[in-house]
This record gives structure tokens, sequence and C-alpha cells, in this order.
């Protein structure tokens, strides 16, 4: 089964994508996605109730797109959970 992630350029946070995950390698992401994106762009990265932050590492063309390494610098994990018990609290 693929793995389809949120993918967020934070520095245009406004515009995200799904796009399927290629692989995980460490801390490391590899994602499909239709665009370029500039190495050193930080970004974020939502899929199986995980949210990680984290660096384009590289970015290289691919059959119909291209293939983008992102480096995971933080992850939080059990997302809907913890959104959960936040509500609960201030609620």
């Amino acid at each position: 089964m693929e793995t389809v992630a949120q993918f967020t350029n934070l520095e245009d946070a406004e515009v995200s994508r799904n796009c399927p995950v290629l692989e995980l390698e460490g801390p490391k992401i590899h994602l499909k996605l239709p665009n370029h994106v500039a190495i050193g762009k930080p970004v974020k990265i939502e899929a199986n109730d995980t949210l990680s932050l984290g660096e384009v590492v590289y970015c290289r063309p691919a059959e119909d797109g291209y293939v983008v390494c992102v480096e995971v610098m933080e992850a939080l994990h059990n997302v809907t959970e913890l959104s959960r018990l936040a509500r609960a609290l201030l609620g």
C-alpha cells in the first residue's frame, strides 16, 4: 500500500500538496513531487498521524516530476491523540 503525505513548503505555507512517499531511510524521507523544490527549503510533511519538520537536501528530476529528499529535524507522532488531549485540557 502506497503512503501518501501532505507536503508543505513552509516559506509558502498556503500551498500544500499530496504526494507519494517513495522511501524512508533513517531520518530522510524521499517523496515524489510534480515541481522542483530548492535545496535548503524548510518543509512540513504530514502522514500516518505524524507531523515532521525538515529541510530539503536534494531535488532530482524523475520521469514525470521530481524526487525530493527531506532530512527530518523534528517529528511529532500521534498527532490526533495529542490534539484530542489538548482540546480536553483547554475545553
